[in-house]
């Protein structure tokens, strides 16, 4: 695992150039991405950046809520932020039905060159929340009232959350060629000391990554204060 650590401006920097180097090598990469506050920066980089062609990649959604309005959804922020910017339109959604032929689709167009992440209080990936299995494949998730707090926000309360999502599983996120997880904040400082040095527990679910032989783990100074 590689751990970098710079202000946050200068991480959501770097996060958009590796995303453009990639691409450059690799036109028609598949990219997968979480929607959410941590990647706000990230998606503004890239789409302010004209150097950053992704109009040839396939864009895989990690995860999507059941039931969400669709303004208030994954794909719908995706879209806005960063895929109707960069002329994206190779979309990819995880199906609530069937939702194993996510894993198939993926390996239809060769597997995922890159997965960018965010990540929970209680360390879940995507939707897979404390408990989910490591083998997982794509699958539908109960959301913890833990993940629900965090969207309150967005939802205009925690009552109006959904209850379920569908998720790439950890086994399909671990399978990426490369893993970049974002974080920011002091309120991240707990779960990001778990995941780098805490055991591989189904109770920390992105701890999965610290196995990941091309994982970039990309914090500001707060998110990292517990690190050594």
């Amino acid at each position: 695992m590689k751990i970098i650590v710079d202000s946050k401006e200068a991480i959501n920097k770097l996060v958009s150039s590796m995303v453009s180097k990639l691409v450059s090598e690799k036109p028609d990469a598949c990219l997968a991405f979480t929607a959410g506050r941590s990647l706000e920066g990230v998606f503004a980089e890239l789409a302010s950046d004209d150097t950053a062609d992704l109009s040839g990649c396939e864009a895989f959604n990690v995860c999507e809520y059941i039931g969400a309005d669709e303004s208030l959804s994954c794909a719908n922020q995706l879209n806005e932020e960063l895929y109707s910017k960069k002329g994206i339109t190779k979309l990819h959604n995880p199906p609530e039905e069937s939702p194993e032929s996510y894993d198939d689709e993926i390996a239809a167009h060769g597997g995922l060159d890159l997965v960018v992440l965010g990540i929970g209080l209680n360390g879940h990936i995507g939707f897979n929340e404390p408990a989910t299995l490591f083998d997982t494949h794509t699958h539908v998730q109960q959301l913890t009232d833990s993940t629900k707090r965090m969207k309150a926000e967005h939802f205009g309360g925690i009552e109006n959350v959904p209850d379920m999502g569908v998720t790439m599983g950890l086994k399909t996120i671990c399978s990426a060629k490369n893993v970049i997880l974002v974080a920011f904040g002091e309120e991240k400082a707990d779960i990001i000391h778990k995941l780098v040095y805490g055991k591989t527990t189904t109770y920390v679910p992105a701890a999965m990554l610290q196995m990941h032989m091309n994982m970039t783990l990309c914090l500001d100074g707060e998110a990292a204060s517990k690190l050594d």
